[in-house]
């Protein structure tokens, strides 16, 4: 009997190599057979931050009309909404680029006006010599709080650098309790 066992394990154990033998070469691709490899991990890949464009937005009554008693000159105003919520003008009066951004309620948080590096105060200008010898800002920007604070967004390709007035440097967290 034992060896009745034996012999039916080996038959099956034969068996089942040579199905799996087979298996495994039928499922081969063949030269004229399409082929998707679909992989499946269980690790999340990194996502990386889309950036998104702005909406466009109607402003309240209230941010409406305080822009145009601000800016009664100014047209083709464009507004949009910031991650804070606050409504941002987009527009340019007479020839520089501008943005005011205002609370829901009509009072303005800050001014932007984009200047030339020639406008910028001298403090200014010697920190800029000083520490970017032979390089060139892409964009120069004067900003004004609501309690008539300036600092000078000077923007390079791979810096972003905030000064006062006098030439020191501002930091974001320090710009934003000001201007709150």
């Amino acid at each position: 009997m034992n060896k009745k066992i034996l012999t039916a394990a080996i038959a099956l154990s034969v068996a089942a190599t040579s199905a799996f033998a087979q298996t495994k070469q039928l499922s081969a691709p063949t030269k004229t057979e399409p082929t998707t490899v679909t992989q499946t991990t269980s690790t999340p890949k990194p996502t990386t931050p889309v950036k998104t464009t702005p909406q466009a937005v109607t402003p309240p009554d209230a941010v409406a009309t305080k822009f145009k008693t601000m800016y009664p000159e100014v047209q083709g105003v464009k507004w949009m909404q910031n991650k804070q919520t606050n409504y941002v003008a987009v527009f340019k009066s007479k020839v520089n680029e501008c943005r005011t951004v205002f609370n829901a309620d009509g009072s303005v948080v800050r001014e932007i006006m984009v200047i030339q590096q020639s406008a910028l105060p001298a403090p200014v200008s010697a920190y800029l010599t000083k520490n970017f010898a032979g390089k060139t800002p892409k964009r120069c920007e004067q900003s004004k709080n609501e309690k008539g604070k300036i600092i000078y967004i000077i923007k390079y390709d791979d810096k972003l650098i905030r000064l006062d007035s006098e030439g020191n440097e501002v930091k974001q967290v320090e710009e934003m309790e000001k201007s709150e």
